[in-house]
């Protein structure tokens, strides 16, 4: 059904159409149109085909197939390249072709314009001009909609009334009568309210808001599209635009003109490739004989990007289911009893409608008679806007719900359990006060309650930085106690909504609207997953332990890209079912990796391959388990366990035994500074500190020497510090990761110094114990180990920002300063002596010592530092052609064999067998890199390698893995990784051999095998 407007206008317009093969798909999302080259007329026609699939907005390139090649070309608006996408060494009669346009995406521009944005600044031009006429903005979004709507009809040649029979439809909004004609027209075909307007206001439009109409309903001279291209609402054919994209255009309206109102109710538009990705993945998991009927409800459904997708995939389900494609009685019954939204916005609500009357008619098979069409109002059965009088008592009275939209009461209970699906991309705004937010808080609390009691006992610890908080299903009180030491517990709504998060609600709320075992996914702030403070930990392990989550998508390596424009904060798409989880539960963490190629054209990749499971019992016990893996992989897992278990003091622990004490710097006053009761001034007074040392920016030296320092001079400070925490002997600790530094900046100050709140610091005993473990501490701090072990362990460095939290600082495991790392010195003694001029991987292999990490620890942690943030990656070049002397020079492929030699040596050694891994001939393939593994048996034949490629090609282009395994004829293992620099280390060379031997054992033990794909 995606594709069916390019179906039925293939039937319609067989001349132009006709060479049309189908639609070529990459990861279930439209990578190439297919065409008959033998059956192109001139040298216009493939111009003209390409100008109709880049007026879809949803498929890049076209492919012409002729005498045993396939020339492709990139689809754009602005221009037509004559020319094919020159792919250099790569055979474009090969089988590697495809393939290497799904990853590369060669030849895009990625400045060139999208018709969805084309039309969002036509749209907004029009919605400016009719305000400026003096229309308000809903009335305008309703007279510009239903001009679309006649646009829309227009288009596909279905008549708008007897009125424009002499004049066009061109004509049909030119005057107050012919409009209210038109109008009326619509109403009678169609429905009565649709888009609601009065209109009386017809008559008080001036003639410039009809001319805003006329430019609306311009077509093409005979609906003949000109080759040449100009932003205009003529150069458009809306028999071709998919109806979705009315949707986005006005979200996209929305953050581009009200973007304090879409700033404070936190709504983003849903780009269309999540929203397909999600109602996929939620069908996917219905039964197939159920999944035609299934019910959707979107929440916050906004302009109803998510209801008009689901209802495109529904028609698809049963046209499957009977046979035949639906007729329009078929797809009413879809419209009316299968897909439900709710939201707060007027808006945005009659654009939901617009959206879905007209998708319904785009996928209409016969839309004719257009007395047939007509719909039966949305509002109050499919598209609701919860209102309510009600209200509650809290301590400052009386308090209004009507704010509260889709969380509070304005949604009846008649929705309770009814849905299949509930689905959407809720508000992720944070820090709100919205009047009424208790009752959501006590709905959360008492959902929560309910949740936990169906649950198991024993499934029932969930534990934070160690410490149980057990949940009695029996005991009241389990649910509405007290937090000690940054512990929560369930019951509190504060930290099952932790900073009043908006989108959390939206998933408890879900237990109840969706069906037991009822699919949920929703677009979420990813700080559900990584964040450490605020009681974030505690309300992900709560809401892990009550929903039976299936699997994640990690969106935090995406963000800032085109795969979701407009959008900085890192997001997350949790798919779960509506029930609690069995003690085995468990969930796919998938994280797309940021792939500038694919991310500029609004793509990303699921890699199954790189996707571990993760039990999501064992999330409240380690609630760092999700960032590891994020930014290393189960290595970096096994490495963090073993530290932990070593019981190494923490920092500010090891601080405080000591007698010493710790903080973060000093504040500048600010304008948000208050005034302290029986204060003049904001502020505090900062005269205590004046003249002391003050470290500002930038720590000068490993050893800081105060006459080189500035002196503490300002009157007052936002907030008062503690004098304890600036005392001497002090280590002061830049809190920035830098850019291409490795470790963290430190110095030792032996003077009181005054630090700003870019630092944190330090305070040991003025004792020679104390300033000997200070330096063991500095010299810690600056090694590749910290930066590691923060990357793994804080919620904000390397997931949203570049700082550590001073209580990830604090956590961090000291191990002895008494011991040698040498025969010679402690670490501290060797540090002292080697501070200035310092040799980075000196001191990096005395830390790992330190910790007692092997040689092997040491390289995978350097792979995960230098690849976390996509390190050197081919991908990043804007070059497609890169030469292969420096793409091979980028790739450890030496590494990755020592790797796997490293890993499978036990294996060999226990199976007496001798393997022999060696880099193989990648052929044309300018996205892959290949070795084998087997036995010697000479050189690969170009037979051998052909058959494995072959192999390669169709396994990676069904999947879109980084990573295929193929035996092939002659018996050897081939392994084949994307050309990506991140793929080809030592540390991928380890996880490989670990795939072998769990995936391929009938391989080491010579028994034959087949292909096989991770």
């Amino acid at each position: 059904m995606p594709y069916a407007t390019l179906r039925d206008r293939r039937g319609n317009l067989p001349d132009l159409l006709g060479p049309v093969i189908g639609v070529y798909e990459w990861q279930a999302a439209p990578l190439l149109v297919l065409i008959d080259g033998d059956r192109l007329q001139g040298p216009d026609h493939l111009p003209r085909i390409r100008r109709v699939v880049a007026l879809r907005g949803d498929i890049p390139y076209v492919g012409v197939a002729a005498g045993g090649r396939l020339d492709v070309y990139v689809v754009e608006l602005e221009r037509d390249r004559t020319e094919p996408v020159d792919f250099g060494a790569v055979d474009p009669s090969g089988t590697a072709i495809l393939p290497y346009v799904a990853s590369a995406r060669p030849g895009l521009d990625p400045k060139a314009a999208n018709v969805s944005k084309v039309v969002l600044d036509l749209l907004s031009l029009a919605l400016a001009a009719l305000v400026g006429c003096g229309m308000a903005q809903t009335d305008a979004i309703s007279l510009a909609g239903r001009a679309l709507f006649a646009r829309f009809l227009a288009d596909r040649d279905l008549p708008l009334g007897d009125h424009l029979t002499d004049l066009g439809t061109d004509m049909a909004f030119a005057t107050p009568a012919l409009a209210r004609l038109t109008c009326a027209e619509l109403e009678r075909n169609f429905n009565g309210n649709l888009l609601p307007l009065d209109l009386d206001l017809l008559d008080e439009l001036p003639k410039e808001g009809f001319d805003v109409l006329l430019d609306i309903m311009r077509r093409a001279p005979g609906g003949q599209m000109s080759l040449g291209w100009q932003q205009r609402w003529d150069d458009l054919h809306f028999g071709h635009i998919p109806v979705g994209i009315l949707s986005q255009v006005y979200e996209r309206y929305l953050s581009t003109h009200e973007p304090d109102r879409q700033k404070r109710e936190g709504s983003y538009y849903t780009p269309t490739i999540i929203a397909d990705l999600m109602v996929r993945a939620t069908l996917q998991a219905i039964p197939v004989e159920r999944r035609h009927q299934a019910r959707f409800l979107d929440p916050a459904a906004g302009a109803g990007v998510f209801l008009i997708t689901a209802f495109r995939h529904l028609v698809a389900e049963r046209w499957r289911h009977d046979g035949v494609r639906p007729n329009t009685g078929v797809l009413r019954r879809i419209l009316y009893d299968q897909v439900t939204g709710f939201d707060v916005n007027e808006g945005a609500l009659r654009f939901a409608a617009l959206g879905l009357y007209l998708v319904s008619i785009e996928l209409d098979p016969e839309p004719e008679p257009i007395s047939k069409l007509k719909f039966d109002d949305l509002r109050g059965s499919v598209l609701h806007r919860p209102r309510t009088n009600a209200t509650m008592r809290h301590r400052r009275g009386e308090v209004s719900l009507a704010h509260l939209g889709s969380l509070g009461p304005g949604v009846s209970a008649f929705h309770d359990g009814q849905y299949d699906v509930v689905i959407g991309n809720p508000p992720w705004k944070t820090g709100l006060k919205i009047e009424g937010w208790a009752w959501v808080e006590a709905k959360v609390r008492a959902i929560a309650a309910e949740r936990v009691r169906t649950t198991h006992r024993d499934q029932h610890a969930v534990t934070f930085d160690r410490t149980p908080v057990p949940m009695d299903p029996d005991d009241d009180q389990a649910l509405s106690g007290s937090e000690s030491r940054g512990d929560a517990t369930l019951g509190r709504p504060s930290s099952l909504l932790p900073n009043n998060a908006l989108d959390l609600p939206f998933v408890w709320q879900a237990a109840e609207w969706a069906k037991p075992d009822g699919q949920i996914a929703l677009a979420l702030s990813g700080g559900l997953l990584f964040q450490q403070s605020d009681g974030m930990p505690y309300a992900r392990a709560s809401l892990f332990a009550a929903f039976d989550v299936t699997s994640v998508i990690n969106g935090a390596a995406l963000r800032k890209t085109k795969v979701w424009p407009q959008i900085t904060s890192p997001f997350c798409i949790l798919f779960a079912k509506n029930r609690p989880p069995g003690p085995a539960a468990a969930m796919r963490f998938i994280t797309p990796r940021e792939e500038p190629r694919l991310n500029k054209a609004g793509i990303f990749r699921l890699d199954a391959s790189h996707a571990p499971i993760v039990r999501t019992g064992d999330l409240a016990g380690d609630p760092l388990r999700l960032k590891t893996l994020f930014r290393g992989s189960e290595l970096d897992l096994a490495i963090g366990r073993r530290i932990t278990t070593e019981g190494y003091p923490r920092l500010a622990e090891l601080v405080r035994s000591m007698g010493g004490r710790s903080g973060t710097g000093i504040q500048k006053l600010r304008k948000s500074s208050r005034t302290r009761k029986d204060a003049r001034y904001p502020g505090a007074d900062a005269a205590y500190l004046k003249g002391m040392p003050y470290i500002q920016v930038g720590i000068p030296k490993p050893f800081i020497d105060p006459r080189e320092l500035t002196r503490f001079d300002a009157e007052r400070i936002h907030d008062p510090r503690d004098i304890e925490i600036f005392r001497a002997p002090l280590l002061v600790v830049d809190k920035v990761a830098r850019a291409r530094k490795r470790g963290f900046a430190s110095g030792l100050a032996m003077e009181d110094t005054a630090y700003s709140v870019n630092y944190y610091g330090y305070r040991f005993p003025r004792t020679p114990e104390g300033r000997r473990m200070a330096v063991h501490v500095a010299a810690l701090l600056r090694s590749s180990f910290a930066q590691w072990w923060f990357l793994m362990t804080s919620g904000e460095y390397g997931y949203e920002r570049d700082v550590v939290e001073k209580h990830t600082f604090d956590k961090l495991p000291i191990p002895s300063a008494g011991r040698a790392v040498d025969e010679r010195s402690t670490l501290g003694e060797w540090y002292e002596r080697h501070a200035e001029g310092l040799d980075q991987k000196e001191l990096d292999r005395r830390v790992a010592s330190a910790y007692g990490l092997t040689d092997i620890d040491r390289r995978i942690i350097e792979d995960t530092l230098t690849y976390a943030f996509g390190g050197p990656a081919i991908e990043r070049e804007e070059d497609d052609l890169i030469p292969p002397a420096r793409r091979s020079a980028l790739l450890d492929v030496d590494g990755f064999l020592e790797g796997l030699n490293t890993e499978l040596a036990p294996w060999e050694r226990d199976f007496g067998i001798d393997l022999t891994a060696a880099p193989a001939d990648a052929g044309a393939s300018r996205t892959w890199r290949f070795v084998t593994l087997g036995r010697p048996k000479g050189v690969v034949t170009p037979a051998a390698r052909e058959q494995a490629l072959a192999g390669f090609v169709q396994a990676a282009d069904e999947s879109g893995s980084t990573e295929v395994y193929h035996q092939g004829t002659d018996g050897r293992l081939w392994i084949g990784m994307l050309d990506q620099p991140r793929y080809w280390t030592f540390s991928q060379g380890l996880r490989s051999a670990r795939h072998i031997a769990w995936n391929h054992i009938e391989f080491l033990i010579d028994n034959g095998g087949s292909a096989s794909l991770q």
